[in-house]
């Protein structure tokens, strides 16, 4: 505070009046100023209040490994993302390339509050070739799906979407989601109907594909450890009885997002682990 020169009058008392004003003056200066910054304190931390309550976002990234279950060998890896949205949703993005089949896969896919499915894109590069792409979106109980394959040309087709229901993009990490669509008070096996968008085990044809049934049954709680860490998950087993060709798989998935921490895939030789996990809040 600037304090403005005073004159100060000869007699003993007035000059004691004086300087007990001007102190006086000067503690007050001192009090308003430190009420003021209380106060913008107290607005500052109401604002990051209130943004954490409207904007907080959860954002999870993290990388699968696939291998040869025999000798552990790495044989691709899928990159991926999953936000929890403000209005309740979630939205996974992948990316999975592979060194053997030499696919490029880019996969976004949203499930909604109640983790039914609300749409999804795929995009599928073979080798030098673009196979196809495909949207995919559910509105009520219809499934629009347009695409543009290498194979089938463009395509439009509208079909019923049940109301326990997934789609199959042939993201591995995905495959930690069907699970939302079983019934809590039906039994440990259930089906469910999905739509795959590949005839092929490692997705490398469509992505117009067909109506479905999986079998799925539930076996119990696991601790599972991988590169990634040690994580609490529900153990799952998958059948395909509409591609018998197709071995059973099991999957083990983690907390209220069904992170898939590990996929084994036994017949076929094949394991897909969970190697790094990150989490942010925006």
């Amino acid at each position: 505070m600037r304090l403005s020169r005073v004159r100060f009058h000869n007699a003993p008392g007035y000059r004691i009046a004086a300087f007990a004003g001007l102190l006086a003056a000067v503690a007050g200066g001192d009090s308003g100023q430190a009420d003021a910054t209380t106060a913008a304190r107290r607005e500052e931390a109401r604002r990051v209040e209130e943004e954490k309550k409207v904007s907080k976002l959860e954002y999870h990234t993290g990388r699968l490994s696939y291998r040869r279950k025999s000798t552990g060998a790495e044989r691709g890896r899928e990159d991926f993302s999953v936000t929890r949205n403000r209005d309740g949703s979630l939205t996974m993005r992948a990316v999975a390339m592979t060194d053997d089949s030499h696919f490029i896969r880019d996969v976004i896919y949203t499930a909604g509050k109640d983790r039914r499915p609300k749409d999804a894109f795929i995009r599928l590069q073979v080798g030098d070739r673009v196979q196809g792409t495909g949207y995919f979106q559910i509105l009520g109980n219809r499934l629009r799906i347009t695409t543009d394959a290498s194979d089938t040309g463009r395509t439009v087709q509208e079909l019923e979407a049940p109301e326990r229901f997934h789609i199959i993009t042939h993201a591995v990490m995905l495959d930690g989601w069907p699970f939302w669509a079983l019934d809590p008070k039906g039994p440990n096996e259930q089906r469910i109907a999905v739509y795959n968008t590949s005839t092929k085990w490692n997705g490398t044809d469509g992505p117009l594909g067909r109506m479905e049934t999986l079998v799925i049954r539930y076996i119990g709680e696991e601790e599972v450890t991988v590169p990634a860490g040690r994580f609490p998950c529900r153990h799952y087993r998958f059948e395909s009885p509409d591609l018998p060709s197709i071995p059973v798989s099991d999957v083990f998935v983690h907390g209220d997002l069904s992170l898939l921490v590990r996929y084994d895939w036994g017949g076929l030789d094949l394991e897909y682990v969970l190697t790094r996990l990150d989490r942010e809040e925006h």
